[in-house]
């Protein structure tokens, strides 16, 4: 192989393995601060997460404009990449999609993953309900 192509492929996996690393990993707890949306057909929710372990959530149901507000604790895991709301989480579609009446009654105990990609937070396990850090 000529020195100059083995220069070119050396460069193009350089650039590869840069564009890998900023694709997709755990972010720090530090990273977490700060407000997300999740939009879905029933409903918008803005998620605030405190510096202090504390959560504001605000459900807007898209079909009464009702607002429904909560607040509770949170903690991150970076082992595990997971964010758990350790009471009044508010989880307004069930695990089939479909809309919750009892959303405002909320069990304890709710975990979703963390991902970070292109710079990008996000909770969540799909589309469905996938929190979208705006600030």
């Amino acid at each position: 192989m000529h020195s100059k192509t083995r220069n070119e492929v050396l460069l193009i996996c350089m650039v590869l393995l840069v564009i890998l690393s900023m694709c997709s990993c755990k972010p720090g707890p530090s990273e977490l601060f700060g407000t997300y949306i999740a939009d879905y057909d029933v409903a918008k929710e803005k998620l605030t997460l405190y510096h202090d372990g504390t959560f504001r959530q605000e459900v807007t149901l898209k079909a009464t404009s009702e607002v429904t507000v909560s607040k509770g604790t949170w903690t991150y895991d970076p082992k595990s990449g997971y964010v758990s709301f350790n009471e009044n989480f508010m989880v307004v579609l069930n695990g089939f999609g479909k809309f919750d009446p009892n959303y405002a009654h909320p069990e304890p105990g709710v975990s979703y993953p963390v991902d970070k990609y292109f710079g990008c937070i996000s909770l969540g396990v799909a589309e469905g309900i996938l929190y979208k850090k705006v600030d």
